[in-house]
This record gives C-alpha cells, sequence and structure tokens, in this order.
C-alpha cells in the first residue's frame, strides 16, 4: 500500500510538473505571439503613414485641371509690370518768308508694358510628367497698350517760328508708335520672359499648395510652342 500510495504521488508530480511546463510554454508562446502582433501593428501603421505621406507628393496631379481654369481666371493679374524711360530728340526746321528756323525737342517719357501669356484655356496645356510639371503655351506678348507717362521736354535754342506748344503735342503723338515698337523688343528679352514665368509659376505652385493633401508641389517647367 505504501509504495502504491508512493507511486500514486509521484505520478500527480510528474503530471503536474508536465501540465507547468506545458502552461509555461503555451503562456511564453503566447507573449511572443502577442509581441508579434504588436511589432507587425507597429509595422503597418509606419507603412500606412509612408504611404500617406508618399501620396502627399503626387496628389497635386488631381488638381491641375482646376489650376488651369484659376490660371485663366486670373490671366490679367499675372502680367510682368516693365517700366521703362526714354529719351526722344526731334529735329525741327522750319523756313517762312526766307527765314529759316531750327529747333530741337527734347522729351523725357516713361513708359509701362504689360507683358504675359495668352491664357485662354485653348492656348495652354499644364501636365504633369516624370520630371514634375509641365506648361506648354505660346511666348508672352504685349497683353494691352503701353502706358505712356512722366512726360517732360526741353527745346534748347528755339527758333522763332516755332510753336513751342503745338510741336510738342505733335511729337508726343509720335510716342505711341514708338512705344509698341519698344515693346516688341522688350517681349523678347531673356529677363523680361524669366519675370512672366516666375509670376506664372508662384501663382501656380502657392494655388496647389493651398489643395487639400497636397504635401509638395514639384519643379515647373515652361515649354514654349
Amino acid at each position: 500500500m505504501k509504495r502504491l500510495a508512493t507511486a500514486i504521488t509521484a505520478s500527480i508530480a510528474a503530471l503536474a510538473a508536465a501540465a507547468t511546463h506545458q502552461y509555461r510554454q503555451s503562456a511564453a508562446a503566447e507573449h511572443h505571439q502577442s509581441a508579434l502582433q504588436s511589432k507587425l501593428h507597429i509595422v503597418e501603421q509606419s507603412l500606412s503613414a509612408t504611404k500617406q505621406d508618399l501620396l502627399g507628393y503626387t496628389t497635386f496631379t488631381q488638381y491641375l485641371e482646376v489650376t488651369k481654369k484659376a490660371i485663366s481666371g486670373r490671366a490679367k493679374f499675372l502680367a510682368a509690370k516693365i517700366d521703362r524711360n526714354y529719351v526722344h530728340v526731334e529735329h525741327i526746321n522750319r523756313s517762312a518768308l526766307g527765314i529759316k528756323s531750327d529747333a530741337t525737342i527734347i522729351l523725357n517719357y516713361a513708359v509701362e508694358y504689360s507683358v504675359g501669356y495668352d491664357l485662354s484655356p485653348e492656348s495652354f496645356t499644364v501636365a504633369a510628367d516624370p520630371t514634375g510639371i509641365t506648361v506648354t503655351l505660346n511666348k508672352p506678348e504685349l497683353v494691352s497698350s503701353p502706358a505712356i507717362g512722366a512726360i517732360s521736354h526741353e527745346i534748347p535754342g528755339k527758333g522763332l517760328l516755332i510753336d513751342e506748344k503745338a510741336q510738342v503735342i505733335a511729337v508726343q503723338q509720335q510716342l505711341i508708335t514708338a512705344a509698341a515698337k519698344q515693346g516688341d523688343a522688350i517681349k523678347t528679352e531673356e529677363a523680361v520672359i524669366a519675370l512672366c514665368e516666375r509670376k506664372l509659376g508662384e501663382f501656380l505652385r502657392d494655388f496647389l499648395a493651398k489643395q487639400p493633401n497636397v504635401r509638395a508641389v514639384p519643379m515647373i517647367t515652361f515649354v514654349y510652342r
């Protein structure tokens, strides 16, 4: 009987030890699995954040069409203002009753030119490409007539037959044609073209940057037809 009791006790102890070992292994496995799930959750969160971050760099493509409409609607405000000062010298030769009279009229005047792009919807495109954004359009042009102002004049050595007021008015009327010719040259200057690109580019970049979920606006390139 004593031996039987000892055997039963030993068996119970062995079973208890085995159960304890199994429990410990199960608990360790559950802990390990929980740790793996926690790490997996962190990785998934990181991947989601990275995905959202990357999407922020391409979201701008969703707004290119609305951006184009906004540009067309503000075309007159996107022109570059160019101020130039000029001196016009006009020599006048007159004769009457055998008397010759010479005079020189010197006009100092300023002209403001508005140089920009034809931004009607059919005249330009805004598209995404591997390098960023490409704006395709025609080269800058005068978007309004040159504005002439700040005119002053002098007539050194005025002749006897010179009507100062009439002659100054006559010379001033020539300035409109002269300013238009000067404007044709100004609109082709590299510095003026660069200024036009900067004004349009700044508006485009600022507009896109304000759109929802746009994290960054890429490089903008201008291509002329």
